[in-house]
């Protein structure tokens, strides 16, 4: 990754030093971050405290911030309709979603993306790395898939989708901030599939595999194209009101049409399942409650998601301001933000991540941004209209704890991505490599269980025998060879697995043995290159 060099920082770091409203912004997305990364949701104590926390910093941003009366007005609507779609609906996703957008008041794009990419990367890595080692292995879910039921893990995020996702927004954060092109670029990218493939090993997401492949072609492409025709700039402008259309027509073409039974079934029955909403419940004003006596319909598509739960006023507002934010985005060439708001927005109509609580649709960042420091709707734009007290504009100290770390990380990414093309890591590949196969041989080395039991309640539909098993008969069972996992007591009924199941997941266990190895590889080698450079530089032989 392409950083300036460290007098080069200094002069950056002098020119945006942080204000006092940006520091309660990024603490506010950073603890939110922090709260998603970890898999918490609604409900949980560690959320609700992340929550008061991020909402206090927010509140008191809000209160230090001057406006003028077009941001104010902005502010104070969709603060407003985020609370009463709150009451409403008793669903917080709106609400999370207006604070991330009217806090971005006085805030740089470029900041809340340096914070996030920090937070969110080390709380990915450190999930992974908790389900490999064991810690933790989050919730399991076996679906069939491909012909055969296959374990899907979840890596501790609520679902195996949303683990997947949750690699799409460190693809965002990483690749906002990137600034190689050409074929460094391209290197960048493939390395991104393969940690895709790699994610979907374990996930099994079939919508967050393609998600991540066309978010990625998405940053390809747009660096490919020295300049969008026309045709090109009103397409990107198209790409809202297409999938609005869709999302909320579709689902209302009868059953008996081809092209209805053809969507349905490749997006799994989502198309019937908005139908169901679309059709049976109101289109509110300010949001409802369902009482649903099938727990089993949920609404995947985060357009109508969005529409029936927190009504139609906010949702309305909230499409105009993405079409005028991504007609900004278009007209001043802003690239990296349109691959991260198209493809967030193409994937909403799968996806419900877009407006629930999950805080993944960082595109809303660019959505406040314009609204409150872009958009000139109201004359005479240089009038304060509102400011309790200055302390808000102020800077902090140079020698501010954040400025610091920030400077620390920023030259972290320069020897990272001088890495890359220095002879003197070559050491720290080969020694990866040597450690890959040392994993992989170990991992050939585990035996394999003869069959798995899991609880019948996260399996998919099937015939099979259920099997109730005492504490007695699991470790009969265990002995024979046999995985129980998540076993919960005797009279929860169980499915047994064998064959392709059993294949797959020992085939994980060694494609794991080889991440683990590989990472300590990578480091050790890393280690041992810094110590020899030091070595060399000492006696002289290396400048």
């Amino acid at each position: 990754m392409a950083v300036t060099d460290r007098m080069e920082l200094k002069t950056q770091k002098k020119e945006a030093a942080l204000t006092v409203n940006e520091l309660l912004y990024l603490i506010f997305f950073s603890v939110m971050l922090f709260s998603k990364g970890m898999g918490w949701y609604d409900g949980m104590r560690p959320y609700q405290l992340c929550l008061l926390i991020g909402m206090g910093c927010l509140g008191l941003k809000l209160i230090l911030t001057k406006y003028t009366p077009w941001q104010l007005l902005a502010a104070a609507v969709f603060g407003v309709l985020g609370v009463l779609s709150w009451r409403c609906s008793a669903e917080k996703g709106m609400l999370t979603c207006v604070m991330m957008l009217i806090g971005m008041k006085d805030v740089r794009i470029k900041k809340v993306f340096q914070v996030g990419a920090v937070v969110w990367s080390s709380v990915f890595l450190y999930r992974i790395l908790a389900f490999l080692i064991g810690w933790d292995k989050g919730i399991l879910l076996v679906h069939k898939k491909l012909g055969a039921f296959i374990f899907r893990w979840s890596m501790g995020y609520p679902h195996p989708n949303v683990f997947h996702i949750s690699y799409v927004i460190l693809l965002a954060f990483l690749f906002y901030l990137l600034q190689q092109k050409g074929k460094k670029l391209f290197g960048w990218i493939v390395a991104a599939l393969v940690g895709n493939v790699l994610i979907f090993i374990y996930s099994v997401s079939f919508t967050g595999f393609l998600l991540t492949g066309m978010y990625l072609m998405l940053v390809l492409y747009f660096e490919l194209r020295s300049q969008f025709t026309k045709q090109e700039k009103v397409l990107m402008q198209c790409v809202l009101p297409v999938g609005l259309a869709f999302s909320l027509l579709a689902p209302l073409i009868p059953e008996e049409n081809r092209f209805y039974e053809f969507m349905n079934r490749l997006m799994n029955t989502r198309l019937r399942l908005s139908k169901y909403f679309l059709t049976q419940e109101k289109i509110t004003l300010f949001g409802q409650q369902f009482q649903l006596a099938d727990k089993d319909l949920n609404m995947d598509n985060s357009y109508v998601f969005a529409l029936m739960t927190y009504g139609a006023v906010v949702f309305v507002l909230l499409m105009i301001a993405y079409f005028f934010t991504i007609r900004n985005l278009v007209k001043e060439n802003r690239r990296k933000e349109l691959a991260i708001t198209l493809g967030f927005l193409i994937a909403g109509i799968s996806e419900p991540f877009l407006f629930n609580t999950s805080f993944k649709n960082v595109s809303l960042i660019f959505v406040g941004s314009y609204l409150l420091n872009e958009a000139n709707p109201i004359r005479r734009q240089n009038t304060a209209w509102i400011g309790i007290c200055t302390l808000g504009d102020r800077s902090l100290p140079k020698n501010a704890p954040a400025e610091k770390l920030e400077e620390k990380l920023l030259l972290g990414l320069k020897r990272i991505g001088a890495a890359a093309g220095e002879k003197k890591y070559l050491i720290a590949a080969l020694t990866c490599v040597c450690a890959v196969i040392g994993g992989t041989a170990f991992g050939l080395t585990a035996q394999m269980p003869k069959e798995y039991l899991v609880p019948k309640s996260i399996c998919d539909y099937s015939l099979q025998e259920v099997y109730y098993l005492d504490e007695e008969a699991v470790a009969k069972e265990r002995a024979n060879g046999s995985e129980v996992l998540y076993y919960m007591g005797e009279e929860i009924p169980m499915f047994r697995f064998s064959g392709v199941t059993v294949t797959v997941e020992w085939m994980r266990g060694m494609i794991g043995a080889a991440i683990l190895t590989g990472a300590v590889g990578a480091l050790l080698g890393t280690g041992i290159a810094e110590i020899l450079e030091k070595g060399r530089k000492k006696s002289g032989q290396y400048e």
